[in-house]
This record gives C-alpha cells, sequence and structure tokens, in this order.
C-alpha cells in the first residue's frame, strides 16, 4: 500500500515552489503562452520561451502552420506580437520567432553545456503570476541529432499541454524544449535541446520553401549577408515588387554597410519607380562604402544601359550614353575586366560608335568571355563599317569555337555568315552557307528559308536551283502571294510563261489589291500575244499605283 502510494505521489505533479531553486522560480517570467490567428479568429494555443533581450522566443512550429497573426503573453498578461519569423524545423516541430521587445521583457539564458545522464532538471509550465507548476525531473537518456545537438528522454509523464515547455537546470539556464511525440499521456516525456532551435535559421535556398510560405508572418532575412544578397537576388525575380522593396529596407536596416544592398535599391529605383535622384544617391553611397569601387562603377553603367535611361525624357537632362560610357570608363581604369569591356562594347555599339565597339569586343578573344556570340558582335561593327570581308572573317572564327565537328548551335552563326555574303552581293557563297545550315538543322526549315535562299540563288542566276526552292515555299504555304508573286517573277526571267500565269491568276484572287500581280500577270500576257487582257490588268496596276505601269500601257 505504502509503495503505491509512493508512486502516486511521484506521478503527480511537484509543485516546488519555494523548494525551487530562485533562478528556476524565475524563470517564469521568461514562459508565455502564444496564440495564433488566421483572419482574426483563434486558431491555435500554445506555450513557448523568451531566450532574448530582444523578442526572440522558441515554441512549436506546428502552432505556426496557417496562421497569419501571433501574440506571446507572459505571466504578468503583458501582450506582445509575433513579427517574424527566423527558423524553423518540420521534423523536430520547433521554431524559431521574434515579438516585439521592450524593457519589460526577461529572457532565459540557454545552458552553455549539455545535460547528461541522471541529472536533475525542471519542467517550468505556464501561468499566470507564479502559478504556473514546476516540476522536478532526471534524465534518462541522452541521445545526439543534428550537429551535435542533445535529444533527452525524461522521467515525466507526456502532457500536451506542455509542448514547449521550457527544461532548465539548477542554475536556471534553459536547456531543452519539451517535445509531443507520439500519441496520447505516456509516463515517459522527450526534450530537444534548445541550442538546437535557437540555431535554426532561414537561409537562401529555403527562404521560400513550403516549410516558411506556410506562415503568414514576416520571415526574417538570413543571418549572414552572403545569404541574404542572394535572397534579395532571388526575391528580385519576383513579380511581387512590393515584397522585394520591404526586403530591400530590411536588408539595408540589418547590413547599413553593405554597399550591394545600396547597389540593389539604385536599380530598384531605376528600373521599378523611375526614381532616379534616390539611385544616384545610393550609387554615390556604395562609391563611400565599396572596397572594389570598380563594381559600383559597372553597376551604374550596366543599370543606365539596361534600363536606357539616357534614352527616357526623364532622365534625359541627368544621364546620357556618355555618362554611362565615362562610368565603365573609371572601372576598367580601376580594374580591366573582361566583363567591363563586353559592356564598353555594348555602350559604343548604342551609341554607334562601331569602330570602338568593334576594339572592345576584339579584346575579348583571349579572355574568359571569348565565345561565337563575341564574334558575331563584333562581325556585326565590321559589316557596319563596310568591312564585309572583316565582317566573314569575324563570323569563321565564331564558327571555329564549336569545333570542327558539325553542331547545331553553330546553324545561327553559318546563317549569319549567310547573310553577309548576301548583302555583299556574294551570291553564291551565301547559298552554300544556306546548304550548311539546313543540313545543320537536320531539313527542318520553314518557308521563309526557302524563300531567303531562292533569293539568292536567283540573284546568283541559278535559276533552277531557284525554281525549285521557291515550290518548296509554295508547298508549305500555299496562298502566300510574295511567294506567288516570285515564282511568277522567276518564270517570266526564265521564259516559262505557263507556269506563271497559273500563280499569277491565283494571286490576283487572294491579293486582288496588289498592283503587282496585275503588273505581273499583263506582262505574261503580253508575252502571250493578249493585248486586250494585257491593257486591262495594266489599268487595273496603274489604277493601284504600280510606278511602271503607265509607261507599258504606252509601249503597249
Amino acid at each position: 500500500m505504502k509503495s503505491r502510494l509512493l508512486l502516486i505521489l511521484l506521478l503527480l505533479p511537484l509543485c516546488l515552489g519555494a523548494k525551487a531553486p530562485k533562478k528556476v522560480t524565475a524563470g517564469r517570467s521568461s514562459v508565455v503562452s502564444i496564440l495564433t490567428f488566421k483572419d482574426g479568429k483563434l486558431l491555435r494555443s500554445g506555450t513557448g520561451v523568451f531566450t532574448g533581450s530582444d523578442g526572440e522566443l522558441l515554441s512549436t512550429y506546428s502552432l505556426f502552420v496557417d496562421c497569419d497573426s501571433a501574440v506571446a503573453i507572459d505571466n504578468r498578461g503583458t501582450m506582445r506580437q509575433i513579427v517574424k519569423v527566423s527558423g524553423a524545423d518540420e521534423i523536430y516541430d520547433c521554431i524559431r520567432a521574434y515579438a516585439q521587445p521592450d524593457k519589460k521583457l526577461q529572457a532565459l539564458t540557454p545552458a552553455t553545456q549539455p545535460s547528461t545522464t541522471a541529472e536533475k532538471l525542471y519542467l517550468v509550465a505556464y501561468g499566470m503570476k507564479k502559478s504556473g507548476t514546476i516540476e522536478e525531473t532526471t534524465i534518462e537518456k541522452v541521445d545526439t541529432i543534428a550537429g551535435g545537438n542533445s535529444y533527452y528522454t525524461i522521467s515525466l509523464p507526456k502532457r500536451e499541454k506542455h509542448t514547449s515547455a521550457p527544461l532548465l537546470n539548477e542554475q536556471g539556464e534553459l536547456v531543452a524544449l519539451l517535445q509531443s511525440v507520439g500519441t496520447g499521456d505516456t509516463l515517459k516525456s522527450h526534450a530537444i535541446s534548445a541550442k538546437f532551435v535557437k540555431n535554426l535559421t532561414i537561409k537562401a535556398a529555403n527562404y521560400n520553401s513550403n516549410r516558411f510560405t506556410r506562415i503568414g508572418i514576416k520571415k526574417s532575412l538570413p543571418e549572414t549577408e552572403e545569404e541574404a544578397l542572394s535572397c534579395l537576388m532571388l526575391q528580385s525575380f519576383s513579380s511581387d515588387s512590393t515584397a522585394y522593396s520591404t526586403m530591400l529596407t530590411e536588408f539595408l536596416a540589418q547590413y547599413p554597410e553593405s554597399y550591394q544592398g545600396y547597389l540593389h535599391r539604385a536599380e530598384y529605383n531605376v528600373s521599378k519607380l523611375k526614381e532616379y535622384k534616390e539611385a544616384l544617391a545610393d550609387w554615390e553611397k556604395a562609391l563611400t562604402l565599396a572596397d572594389k569601387k570598380e563594381e559600383v562603377w559597372y553597376h551604374k553603367a550596366n543599370s543606365l544601359y539596361a534600363n536606357k535611361l539616357y534614352a527616357d525624357s526623364l532622365a534625359g537632362t541627368a544621364y546620357s550614353i556618355d555618362t554611362a560610357i565615362a562610368c565603365i570608363d573609371r572601372a576598367i581604369e580601376i580594374d580591366r575586366q573582361p566583363l567591363f569591356l563586353r559592356l564598353k562594347g555594348n555602350l559604343h555599339y548604342t551609341k554607334r560608335d562601331y569602330a570602338t565597339a568593334f576594339d572592345s569586343y576584339a579584346s575579348l578573344s583571349s579572355t574568359n568571355l571569348r565565345s561565337a556570340e563575341i564574334f558575331m558582335l563584333a562581325a556585326n561593327c565590321k559589316e557596319i563599317l563596310g568591312d564585309s570581308d572583316a565582317a566573314i572573317l569575324q563570323l569563321d572564327s565564331a564558327i571555329a569555337t564549336f569545333g570542327r565537328v558539325p553542331i547545331t548551335a553553330m546553324a545561327p552563326y553559318v546563317l549569319n555568315r549567310g547573310l553577309v555574303k548576301y548583302r555583299a552581293g556574294r551570291y553564291r557563297e551565301a547559298v552554300l552557307d544556306y546548304n550548311i545550315y539546313e543540313n545543320l538543322l537536320s531539313g527542318n526549315v520553314n518557308a521563309n528559308f526557302y524563300y531567303m535562299r531562292q533569293q539568292a540563288e536567283y540573284n546568283g542566276k541559278m535559276y533552277r536551283l531557284a525554281l525549285a526552292d521557291i515550290e518548296l515555299a509554295l508547298k508549305l504555304e500555299p496562298e502566300n502571294i510574295l511567294f506567288l508573286l516570285e515564282k511568277s517573277r522567276l518564270c517570266y526571267r526564265v521564259n516559262m510563261i505557263d507556269d506563271a500565269l497559273p500563280a499569277l491568276e491565283k494571286a490576283v484572287k487572294i491579293a486582288p489589291d496588289s498592283p503587282d500581280a496585275y503588273y505581273l500577270l499583263a506582262r505574261c500576257q503580253m508575252a502571250k500575244g493578249n493585248k486586250a487582257a494585257a491593257k486591262q490588268n495594266l489599268e487595273k496596276a496603274q489604277k493601284l499605283g504600280h510606278p511602271g505601269a503607265a509607261e507599258t500601257l504606252k509601249s503597249l
């Protein structure tokens, strides 16, 4: 009988009151009741504990899922809004968050060393004033989890209402938080190291993960500048510009000496808000903070280029293409980086200073930015400057970057070389490049390609091939008026009048307002000796505005 009574007494909560160490009883002021809400309605309630005078608190993750707001109420009845979430773990069901701090907030000090088996701990429950119960327990087992943290099994009956209640050592230090493990009440409880929960952070990789998007309370930025910058970069691609603006403000508040934060805000002010003076102030601030000032000059030049401020009437008085060029020149004076030279080339190309642009692109041929694209940009400069031969040589170099084995990726550069040759009057060479292009794409080309190659073949007096290609174009687009007229023109040129007439008759039906269709039809009818019909069609062509119709009518 006595033994049964003793067991019952051991299982009853031991409200130590004055018997508990004073440092433990003082911990009651740090234990809080947490209420979570959704759309103004109470969602859940639970327990948490303050661990920092800045409002840091630890609690249960599942308590916050789907909520859009939450409050923490201490044992004096003071209510504090929970303003942000700074870390969470779904597996161990724990969360680190922050409440709005004040001078009266009291926080527990985390234990510097993990507790050991048989060590005495105290569970401090939430209660108004001094009503929170304190239960003594001992550690039965210590397991090691991620990061070398401790996971405790303690000799205390499990009760759901105590989930996330703190376990303190005799020095009043926070050792662990009680967990909700298993179903129903059991004779054993489990607790996770407070150090594990306190070290939970948000990283760029999980910032937008389901773990945090399920919680409607604002997230903290990561606690390292590098991770926070990565978050800024990711958020900048979002369509939610308001969220990005808020993040920028938070970042600069958290890292006021980060020059990159000011660069990000300058870009936002330029691209989204058109706030040019504010952007200029941020660039100036970044220059005062940055060790690598060339990065600031490059960023400013790139922003001017990317957002075409020099073409914007609102910014025209403050910025110009020359301003952007001056900025990139300052960057190159400090560090002649290939990336800077590439931008310099783009800026001079935009200014139509093609000789200088070519020099910048050509200087990249021996750097890590050497690529087919760079050679093609250089080729464009040379062609505009009237040096088609040099342009073709640049495109030869572009194609050579892919190696000797033909691959699909080189197709655009082969096509571009063919176009340069065509514009230079080297029609037969252009046809050869068009043939290579078709082979690289395994014949998967459209009607416009066949028309383009037909034009080169026609001008190169390769009439048989030209006829074959215009037929291929018409096979793909049989009612294309341009192709019908081109076939007719070619057939007329090689005296295949009987092949031209059906195409022209179809053309005037499809495009009855086309002066070219009536004029070509009339010329073919003249060649067949049908002057009456030719006269009617020439009159129609003249009425529709064909420039040669009147003169041909006179000769008729």
